[in-house]
């Protein structure tokens, strides 16, 4: 049985045009918005009622996906402009996917408990 795709030539057009992983790192998270569209549809159909605050699992994939952005595109941009060859800028960016979850799965009710703090300071007293 093999794969629907060939995993090689995406690996080789990634060590080609490392570009290509730069723009993936750009843009990933919007990719993943447009994803929500449907649910947006759904939601004002009245057949999906979301919940009213995220849940804990929620919270650690908004936060994986915003320090993956933001720190994913940083350094690909940097690598890229510095030579580093496409495989390499690939390696370092999944593993650098797999250290951020690994860190928020350990630090996640510390990191949900210091966001809920912040955000009572935000909230005007009535």
């Amino acid at each position: 049985m093999e794969l629907p795709f060939n995993i090689i030539d995406i690996l080789r057009t990634i060590e080609a045009e490392p570009g290509f992983l730069v723009a993936f790192a750009a843009f990933h998270p919007f990719a993943i918005m447009v994803l929500a569209i449907p649910l947006w549809i759904f939601r004002k159909m009245g057949v999906y009622k979301p919940a009213e605050e995220l849940g804990m699992f929620g919270f650690s994939v908004v936060v994986i996906f915003m320090l993956g952005w933001l720190l994913g595109f940083v350094s690909q941009i940097l690598m890229m402009f510095m030579g580093i060859p496409g495989l390499k800028m690939l390696m370092i960016y999944l593993s650098m996917y797999l250290c951020i979850t690994a860190f928020v799965i350990v630090n996640a009710y510390g990191m949900k408990k210091w966001y809920e703090r912040d955000q009572l300071k935000k909230k005007p007293v009535t």
